[in-house]
């Protein structure tokens, strides 16, 4: 445990100096474009670089994007068919639920803690965890939640997949930068300087920012909480499941089929198990469900609670 607070500690300074930071009126109102510069420089270059030397020759385990994928979409499933069980306003809200449970905080926490407790040769599996996060519930919520709208809706199914795809995949600066990363490792050319100094000073303020920007959205986040809108036992659903219910079940899987995977591979799925829900997720839910509280408030206390549970599920697992 001490290890692993020795290496990740410092992160979590950072994300709790954003919370004093936010209250004061000047830099909190600098978050939206903080939060801008990371999502679209400072992440994709720190991205980018891991990926671009990282050993892609040796491939990617199947069995690493099986549980990628499979243990959060088996999760999310699971809890909005528990919270549609449950009367009352607990069962309307199963779908912005299901999405605050399982949709971890990958891109803004999960990659610098991986690479902080594993170095630079874990920058493949934690682009590659981020990628098939992202892009399985940028894609798919929208696509979902289109699929069982019961609204007259004018826009046409095809319309609603083209937009999802491309925001998830075309126009997604994370997803670009991974495949940029991934093409230039298996074509083995060195940039140049001129574009390989840039990109590394982007890259090198990825990690600062990225837990500032964290801890700058989070007492924002307790808005749902202070106005006591957000139903008690909805909340401790999702956080139970996220934090515990999640990382365990992430565990199994691993031990089950794939305990020959690389140490490397290994720890990126737990680390992305561990993460709390993340701040996309509000994003996505304000866009496709009618009450987005309960998702805010979820980013908030399982951020706060996970600076306790992340050690603890590295400790154990270590």
């Amino acid at each position: 445990m001490a290890e692993i607070l020795t290496v990740i500690g410092p992160l979590f300074v950072v994300i709790l100096i954003g919370v004093g930071a936010s209250f004061s009126p000047k830099v909190y109102s600098t978050e939206p474009a903080l939060s801008t510069f990371v999502l679209y420089f400072a992440l994709p270059a720190f991205l980018f670089s891991a990926v671009a030397s990282a050993p892609i020759e040796r491939g990617v385990p199947w069995e690493f994007v099986l549980i990628a994928f499979s243990v959060p979409a088996v999760t999310s499933v699971a809890t909005f068919t528990i919270a549609h069980l449950v009367r009352g306003q607990v069962r309307s809200l199963a779908a912005p639920l299901s999405l605050a449970a399982s949709y971890g905080n990958v891109g803004y926490l999960g990659v610098p803690i991986t690479l902080s407790v594993l170095g630079p040769e874990a920058g493949l599996p934690a682009a590659i965890g981020q990628l098939v996060h992202n892009v399985m519930f940028m894609l798919g919520y929208p696509l979902i939640r289109s699929l069982f709208a019961r609204s007259s809706d004018t826009v046409s199914a095809r319309q609603q997949v083209w937009a999802a795809v491309k925001k998830a995949l075309l126009l997604n600066p994370i997803t670009i930068s991974i495949v940029a990363g991934v093409v230039l490792a298996l074509v083995d050319v060195d940039l140049q300087p001129a574009i390989s100094q840039p990109v590394e000073l982007f890259s090198q303020t990825a990690v600062p920012l990225a837990m500032f920007a964290v801890g700058l959205k989070l007492p924002s986040s307790l808005r749902g909480l202070r106005e006591g809108s957000v139903p008690t036992t909805a909340l401790l659903l999702t956080n139970f499941v996220k934090l515990i219910t999640l990382p365990v079940l992430t565990i199994g899987a691993i031990v089950l089929f794939a305990s020959d995977l690389d140490r490397n591979w290994v720890i990126g799925l737990v680390v992305m198990a561990a993460m709390p829900t993340s701040t996309t997720a509000y994003v996505l839910s304000q866009s496709e469900d009618a009450d987005p509280r309960i998702v805010s408030s979820t980013i908030a206390t399982s951020t706060s609670v996970a600076l306790i549970t992340i050690p603890v599920v590295l400790s154990f697992y270590n």
